[in-house]
């Protein structure tokens, strides 16, 4: 008999898992539910789509004839709203129900909701889903000024991408860093410099105190160190958390994301989840953290596909990776990166570029996070040595050395 799988979401983890089952099971009836309006798109991009820069199309990371090749059912527009594990189906917003052989969940982040007083008001947004960023496009057409809030990657986004669109620019940050905890103080400084260049106004240590407004939209914003910035159009991204809520009662172990183990599979048979509904076990951090980025989704969903297929089994070793691009710097982040680790030391190797450098963590001799602005080629290099905690030949040497042996370090991470 034919296995029937069930997905719950559509995003990296969710289509990659999907593409891999029909892969190793050419019979099985692969059904995905979200509630998106289309499967697997560019979410890194949705700033871009926002703007009015991309089409739909765009973002699609693989076009709708692809899933009836794959014979890959797709529902979606619909929410998952409970688990019956007990009579294995899953209920979705519109009161239907989806029964299966086997499940995997991979229904991402869901942003957090805002906490300030008058955030209801016409001209305050929030955007994770594509439904989103469509009540955004009708809106900067008409706009000459925008209030940014938050410093993390997506924040960052919109800041740069509304400002390249012709709009004032002020961007609030609520720490004195961007994307605490991925960039370190130089990176940081960097970021700052690369905003100022492209005229985007930035606020570190602001915080959002009230929104007010007229006749039910927004007029003005209040922080709570005294600022007064009136605009009637605010982009919110304050951050995120697993999808997991409808899960409440599954009898899933959840933590902030469901607990996996390295097979991906979770504390009940037959149920595995990815991405970034998953809290899985990283090799570095060597604790279950919940992987918030496009590579470890689309690893994640490879390895889940098979695993649920019921072949040879295959762990999960990936540690986290990040990329990140402001106007012209690339940051790469991997590892524990910036994170500040006890016992752990903290190196940076620069050379004669000021915006190339390499900031690693070491900790008993071996390197456990690295930041990397520019240098593309030694990423992949990097990353393996960091997962296999590859201990780097004559790395207390170049210790000693500290600034500008970023030459010397290049030279023995490419042969070594």
């Amino acid at each position: 008999m034919a296995t029937n799988y069930l997905i719950i979401g559509s995003g990296p983890a969710g289509i990659t898992a999907a593409e891999n089952i029909r892969t190793l099971d050419n019979r099985g009836k692969i059904t995905v539910i979200s509630e998106e309006r289309v499967p697997m798109f560019y979410r890194p991009r949705i700033p871009e789509y926002a703007v009015g820069k991309l089409e739909i199309e765009d973002l699609m990371v693989k076009k709708m004839d692809f899933y009836d090749q794959k014979r890959i059912k797709l529902h979606l527009k619909v929410k998952a709203v409970r688990l019956d594990r007990e009579r294995k189906f899953v209920e979705t917003s519109d009161g239907q129900k989806y029964g299966y052989d086997k499940l995997l969940i991979a229904t991402g982040i869901a942003p957090i909701k805002p906490p300030y007083p008058g955030s209801v008001l016409n001209g305050i947004f929030t955007m994770h889903y594509l439904f989103q960023a469509e009540t955004i496009k009708s809106f900067v057409k008409e706009a000459r000024h925008v209030v940014v809030v938050g410093g993390g990657l997506l924040g960052m986004d919109m800041a740069e991408e509304l400002k390249k669109m012709g709009l004032e620019v002020d961007f609030l940050v609520r720490r004195q860093v961007f994307g605490d905890p991925f960039f370190d103080e130089y990176g940081c400084k960097l970021i700052k410099e690369e905003f100022d260049r492209i005229g985007v106004r930035v606020f570190t240590g602001t915080e959002v105190q009230t929104f007010e407004g007229v006749d039910g939209k927004l007029a003005k914003i209040m922080t709570k160190d005294g600022r007064e910035i009136k605009s009637s159009f605010c982009f919110l991204s304050i951050g995120g958390s697993p999808s997991v809520d409808w899960l409440g009662e599954s009898g899933l172990k959840i933590d902030k994301g469901i607990l996996v183990d390295k097979h991906l599979q979770s504390t009940r048979e037959g149920i595995f989840s990815a991405g970034n509904s998953a809290q899985i076990f990283d090799p570095i951090l060597r604790k279950q953290i919940v992987q918030t980025n496009w590579f470890n989704a689309i690893t994640q969903g490879h390895i889940a596909g098979n695993n649920i297929v019921g072949g040879k089994l295959i762990e999960y070793k990936s540690t986290t990776k990040y990329l990140k691009k402001v106007g012209t710097l690339s940051f790469n982040l991997i590892g524990l990166g910036n994170v500040l680790v006890e016992g752990g030391l903290r190196v940076y190797f620069k050379g004669a570029n000021p915006r190339e450098y390499i900031l690693i963590t070491v900790k008993e001799g071996v390197v456990v996070g690295a930041v990397v602005c520019g240098l593309p080629m030694i990423i992949l290099k990097l990353k393996d040595t960091i997962e296999k905690q590859k201990v780097i030949p004559n790395l207390e040497k170049l210790i000693e050395q500290k600034e500008g042996a970023l030459d010397a370090f290049l030279k023995i991470l490419t042969y070594f």
